[in-house]
Formats: C-alpha cells, structure tokens, sequence
C-alpha cells in the first residue's frame, strides 16, 4: 500500500516524531533526581573510564581492574581455583601487559526485495602495554589485525603526572574524546560526528580526573591520515561529572578543512535506577562552507537492564535530522537485544535492529539480525 501525504501532514507527522524523539531522551537523561568501551558499565559502577581502561578515555586494553572485574563480577558463572582460578592476564604490575578483543557474527539483513546473510569479523584488536617508568611513562599499542589488514588503532606515549588530580598527556595516534564511547561505530552520534573506533587520529592529547570530573582536550590533525597539509587543527573537549549513580558529560569539538568549518556539540549522561541504567546522548553537528551552511541533530537513547548476573537486556534508539532545512529527511534505529557473559572471557550478544528513514535513500530501511561471539581479556 501507498500512502501519499501533502506537504502540511509531513511537516506535522515530522514535528511530532522529532518531539517524541526530544522527550523520550530528556526522560533519559534527567528522569529522576538521584545515575570494552561498555558506557553502561561505567554507569553501572560509578567508575572512571580509566579505572578499567588503559586509554584513559575508555575503550580499548583493560587495566589490572578491569580485567579483575571482568573475571569476577561480569560472567554468570567464574571459574574456581580447581578450574585454572583467575587468570589475572594483563598484569597490572608488571612491565609488559596484553590483551585483545575479538568479534566474529551471523548478519542477516532483510530489505524490500532482498534478504542477505553472512558471517564476519567486525573486530580484531590486540593490545600491548609497556610501562617504561611504572605510573609514570608508557608506552601503548593498539592494533587492528582484521578485517582488512593490520593498521595502529592508537599508538602513543602516555605521561601521568599530579596523581592527586591523575592528570596525564599522550602523544601520538588516539581515538580523540568526544561523547559517549559507544562499541558500535554504527551508532548515529558516532557515525554522523566522526569519532568512531574506525577514525583514529594524530596529534596529543591532555587530561585530568579532580574529584568526580574527568576532563580531556585533544589537538589532531582532523583526519586519519598520519600527515597533514594544513595548519588547521581539529579541537575535541570531553568533559564528564561523575555523581553517585550516575554522570552527565558535555562535549566539543572544531575543525578547519578544505575551507568548511566543522562545529559539534553534545550532551550526554547516564542514570542507574536498581538494575536498570540509563544512557543518553543529542549532538548537534554544524558546517560552514562560507556562504552557506548546514546543520544536523543527532540523538541516542539506550536502557540496559540487568536481568541477572552476567545477562543484560538492552533497547535502544537512534535518531538523525540530516539536515534541519528538510521536514521529511527524518532516520531511526531502533534495537532490541540480549548480552550474556556465560564465562570469564566470553560474550554472547543477539541483536535485532530496524531502521526507517525516506525510501529514496539506499541503506535507509531495512530489519537486522545480529548474532554474535566476542572473545576478550
């Protein structure tokens, strides 16, 4: 069946999906009064990023910590002692540490008149760590062995410094902060901002974590290219405030390239509410090509309940205005799935995902099915 609207209804049906969109985050973000890059496990426990990161920023190896709370607190079942005990693999004192992430999955894709089914490997990461001067001085390695060939990640000295205020500076080839540091790079606020893990960047970075705040500010070349053929330099801030069960961010960023000035802001937060926690993110991305100029609004909403320990269930929506001239250029995600960590090292994820957005656009609509291994420590 085909349904043609005139010019008015679409306007309208647009206005009233973008305030549903608007209230369903802010209930998100600010519903109640008292809140592996895995944003909702730092909600969850109140942590720094860098409490189980070495990246500091989140995402990538595991401390000693993180890797400890994986083994114990994460799985449903641990392994005993007679079982091989913790295996305890990063090494948190010692000189040398590794670690990996590995992700291979069944992706069924259903679209109209085409279904397409495969199996991959989104994700291949190893890690290394070497502690030059320990606490002090590192070095750091983060690199991708598939798919498609091995590339750095990040790789960087790291310099800790003022540990009353844990303050640090790197240098070299990050992931620059901005937002929430979602795994999945096909997020809407990580797709259509540019900080995804596949978008690393040159340049350096600082940062400090005073009392419940965790700041950093990063100066990159703006591209993933390891030279650059301007003077321009892209800024990203990331600035978070931790509270007892929960935390709200903002975030920025700027940048000069070929002429067009790309500005981005954000807020982001978190909420836990018993075993149910709350994340939030609205972005808003402008571009100025001198006389002309356009603007997007991003969003993101996700619950995460924790049904018992090591099972979570997860919902989530995404939300993008390409372009806030347009009334009828509205997208959605919308994703339903189940987290189960049966084993230390071991993670189960089965997703099924819908997008809608204008069919005129390739990739707009379609249903997913996700199944997932994701072998880490």
């Amino acid at each position: 069946m085909i349904v043609v609207r005139g010019a008015g209804a679409a306007r309208n049906e647009s206005t009233r999906r973008h305030t549903v969109g608007w209230i369903a985050l802010a209930a998100m973000l600010f519903a109640c009064d008292t809140a592996h890059a895995e944003p909702a496990l730092a909600v969850r426990t109140g942590d720094a990023c860098s409490k189980c990161h070495t990246g500091i920023t989140g995402g990538g190896m595991r401390t000693g910590h993180g890797s400890f709370w994986a083994q114990t607190s994460l799985p449903h079942r641990q392994w005993t002692k007679e079982e091989g005990g913790i295996l305890y693999p990063s090494f948190a004192s010692g000189r040398f540490s590794i670690g990996a992430d590995v992700r291979g999955q069944y992706l069924y894709v259903h679209t109209d008149g085409d279904d397409t089914s495969s199996f991959e490997v989104p994700e291949a990461n190893v890690y290394g760590n070497v502690e030059l001067a320990v606490d002090r001085l590192s070095l750091y390695l983060d690199e991708t062995v598939g798919p498609g060939g091995a590339s750095a990640r990040e790789l960087y000295a790291l310099v800790k410094f003022a540990e009353d205020w844990n303050a640090y500076a790197k240098a070299g080839r990050i992931l620059p902060p901005f937002g929430w540091r979602l795994p999945d790079d096909d997020a809407f606020i990580r797709q259509y901002t540019g900080y995804t893990f596949s978008a690393p960047d040159t340049g350096i970075e600082i940062g400090a974590e005073p009392g419940r705040w965790s700041l950093a500010l990063a100066a990159t070349n703006g591209s993933s290219q390891t030279s650059d053929d301007d003077r321009s330099k892209r800024l990203s801030l990331s600035a978070f405030w931790r509270l007892q069960k929960g935390r709200i961010g903002v975030s920025g960023s700027n940048d000069i390239a070929d002429g067009i000035t790309t500005t981005a802001v954000g807020l982001s937060g978190g909420w836990e509410i018993g075993k149910l926690s709350l994340l939030g993110e609205i972005d808003g991305v402008r571009a100025d090509l001198g006389a002309t100029s356009d603007g997007r609004l991003v969003a993101f909403a996700e619950g995460n309940l924790l049904v018992t320990r090591g099972v979570l269930l997860k919902l989530s929506r995404d939300w993008i205005d390409p372009d806030r001239d347009v009334d009828t250029d509205e997208r959605i995600r919308d994703s339903l799935g189940v987290e189960y960590v049966p084993v230390p090292f071991v993670q189960l994820r089965l997703f099924v995902r819908r997008r809608d957005g204008p069919p005129q656009v390739t990739g707009a609509k379609d249903e997913q099915v996700d199944l997932e291994l994701h072998v880490f420590f």
